[in-house]
């Protein structure tokens, strides 16, 4: 019988980019590109990161970031959240213009008490993925890559005459 070869046999290279783009060398499969988002020379990849898996027929695949991107909450309880909120307002109410300021991404200080424990409560925030994580966040992107060059068209060959 004969075996079906792995989708990802068509992958070439791999890229990662942060903020600042500070990783332009092809990079040999996802984990490595993880790895440079995860590391320390990576810049704010938090905000901007993206992966891109290159096919040897020119085409490319950017890899969703939820892959390597998972949503924190600041709070773990409604308490949590209003202690916050309620230690914020003492300290704007007492210190400079500029502690008023504090936490201003995750409330508005001008909003009443409850609308900025609400808001505190929901917020998220988007960090990288743990690098404890990412045996498995390998393994599911290989999945989905998979899938997706097993959907992608048929593209002629790189250098294949036209049948014309």
């Amino acid at each position: 019988m004969h075996k079906q070869a792995d989708p990802l046999d068509q992958v070439f290279a791999f890229r990662a980019f942060d903020f600042r783009n500070r990783f332009p060398d092809p990079l040999p499969n996802f984990r490595a590109a993880l790895e440079c988002l995860q590391s320390e020379d990576a810049y704010m990849p938090d905000v901007e990161a993206q992966i891109r898996a290159y096919l040897k027929d020119g085409r490319s695949i950017a890899i969703p970031n939820s892959f390597f991107w998972v949503e924190q909450k600041p709070f773990a309880s409604l308490a949590e959240a209003q202690s916050w909120v309620q230690a914020r307002q003492k300290r704007a109410a007492k210190g400079s213009p500029l502690d008023r300021l504090a936490g201003s991404l995750i409330s508005n200080p001008d909003d009443p008490t409850e609308k900025q424990v609400r808001d505190a409560v929901t917020m998220t925030f988007t960090k990288m993925v743990s690098k404890a994580d990412n045996e498995a966040v390998c393994a599911s992107a290989e999945r989905w890559l998979r899938e997706a060059i097993r959907a992608l068209p048929k593209s002629n060959d790189v250098g294949a005459p036209n049948d014309d």
